[in-house]
């Protein structure tokens, strides 16, 4: 476990290296926040509620899932990309470390440099300059568990296509499209209530709403009670240890395809 703790520590310090980037980010995202503001207000326009959803409540939703698909973006399946097509990646394979561990560490790193960077300077700006009150419930105190987990699924879709690497040592098409379908499947744009109830009834059943939905609605509706969180929470788990699992399988065949050649 200290080996995994010392690349974890090596990539949070990589990230302070690239501190430019994240004011980038964070400016990006106020811009983001300022733009939904308006468009949601006009939306909500003379409207109580839509879809269930007042408006503090789609806001909090959209604004902090900005932050939130900044946080969950792991860039595994770039990392490996390169270290199979640069050679790299052999001499973590002779080593005694298991991959997708290190893999996995090396991405929290960044994890937690975006957590505090972006994550929660967003917060206080919905708190401080948009004057959105996040109201206190159940759902916010177990957010931070249920983030954990979307952030472990994150992980395996993005490892997953790193491993597709071993078969096409490319992941330009396979990210992006893998992009797509977690942004759009999610829910992280737009809140699952406001697509069709034939079409949300299908999301719910897959994978990708355990991304950005269920912690997400946790903090714009934390009041729902334990009888909404604690299934959802459940499918998260449940996703986790599916995907964890398929994905080691996976390696053991994509590793056979491997190589590796120069001097």
């Amino acid at each position: 476990m200290k080996s995994y703790l010392a690349v974890l520590r090596g990539s949070f310090m990589v990230g302070l290296v690239y501190r430019f980037g994240f004011l980038f980010s964070i400016a990006g995202n106020i811009i983001y926040m300022s733009i939904t503001y308006f468009l949601w207000r006009s939306i909500y326009q003379n409207r109580e509620t839509l879809r269930g959803l007042t408006f503090d409540q789609t806001y909090i939703y959209v604004a902090l899932g900005s932050a939130v698909f900044i946080l969950l973006k792991t860039y595994v399946d770039w990392q490996m990309s390169y270290e199979i097509r640069e050679g790299t990646v052999a001499t973590y394979l002779t080593k005694p470390i298991d991959l997708q561990f290190y893999e996995l560490f090396m991405s929290l790193g960044f994890f937690l440099m975006s957590l505090g960077a972006i994550t929660i300077p967003t917060i206080l700006l919905l708190v401080f300059v948009f004057r959105i009150e996040i109201p206190l419930g159940l759902g916010l105190a177990i957010f931070p568990f249920s983030l954990i987990l979307a952030y472990l699924l994150s992980f395996c879709f993005d490892y997953f296509i790193g491993l597709l690497c071993f078969y096409t040592e490319s992941v330009w098409g396979l990210s992006i499209t893998k992009e797509i379908l977690v942004t759009v499947l999610s829910g992280a744009l737009i809140p699952l209530p406001f697509f069709p109830d034939v079409i949300h009834k299908i999301l719910l059943w897959l994978p990708f709403q355990a991304i950005y939905y269920t912690p997400l609605t946790m903090v714009a509706q934390p009041n729902l009670g334990w009888g909404t969180f604690l299934p959802m929470l459940a499918v998260q788990l449940f996703w986790v240890i599916a995907l964890f699992t398929l994905t080691r399988l996976f390696y053991n065949q994509a590793i056979k395809v491997l190589r590796i050649s120069g001097g």
